[in-house]
């Protein structure tokens, strides 16, 4: 069971993704902007953070490098349409994955899966 955090200024992907994710027995926030993704990120430790890239008042590369100077959370880029040169771009920015939207489901579980593998606890605080 992971501790995931989404990040979708879509309130219904935030919804339907987070029931998908609950009814796999993940433990899952879901909130519509970065400003409360960063809250989040400061209060809670997450296993994993699913961001969208596209979002009003601070657009997903901002809130990503935001979360990479509060802690060592891993995080996933959303996007409806990433072109491949930004999704190297993404990548070599530390992301631990690129996801299209609609999401496949199998690709998200997963490296949900590779996570928990890997993970002995949460992300830690940077110090």
């Amino acid at each position: 069971m992971a501790k995931i955090l989404i990040i979708d200024d879509e309130k219904g992907i935030c919804d339907e993704f987070r029931d998908i994710l609950m009814d796999d027995q993940h433990v899952v926030d879901a909130v519509t902007s970065g400003a409360e993704g960063l809250i989040k990120v400061k209060e809670n430790r997450y296993d994993l953070v699913f961001l969208d890239v596209l979002m009003p008042r601070m657009e997903g590369r901002e809130v990503f490098e935001k979360i990479k100077g509060i802690c060592k959370v891993p995080v996933a880029i959303m996007s409806g349409y990433i072109p491949q040169n930004k999704e190297q771009e993404i990548l070599n920015l530390g992301a631990v994955a690129c996801l299209r939207k609609p999401l496949d489901l199998r690709k998200v579980r997963e490296l949900i899966a590779s996570l928990e593998s890997k993970n002995d606890g949460s992300a830690a605080p940077n110090s």
